[in-house]
Parts: structure tokens; sequence; C-alpha cells
């Protein structure tokens, strides 16, 4: 039997549950805990990916929000 790679099941088991792959984005710690077959590393694997995406969209935030602000005290 050929092994499942780990996106794979990871997947699964959310589709499984019945989550779509964005919702990866959204789903809480708690949430996932309710879903039966994940693992420890699932979890933080998930955890892994949301920290990284929503950090590059905050960075890009952050960045434009110290720029506003410099900008309004300067004038």
């Amino acid at each position: 039997m050929k092994k499942e790679r780990f996106e794979q099941r990871l997947f699964r088991i959310f589709a499984q549950a019945g989550y779509s792959p964005v919702q990866l984005l959204t789903v809480t710690p708690e949430e996932m805990v309710e879903i039966p077959g994940i693992t420890v590393p699932n979890i933080r694997a998930v955890l892994c990916v949301q920290n990284r995406v929503l950090a590059e969209q905050n960075t890009l935030r952050a960045g434009r929000l110290v720029e506003d602000r410099k900008s309004t005290r300067l004038n």
C-alpha cells in the first residue's frame, strides 16, 4: 500500500470533518481538537501555515501603518 503524503492526509482529515482547504486558515485550535483522526503534528502544521500566511499580511499592513503615521507627523 502506498503511503499517503502528509499534506494529502491533512486535507483528507479536514474534508471528512466538513472543512474546505481554504478554511484551514481560519479554523481555531479548539475546533481542530474536535476533528476525529487529527494529531498534534497535524495541528502544529496548520498553526504554522496560519501564522506564516497571517504574518505576511500583517507585516504589509504594519509597514503601511508605520509609513502613514510618519507622514502625518511630518505634516
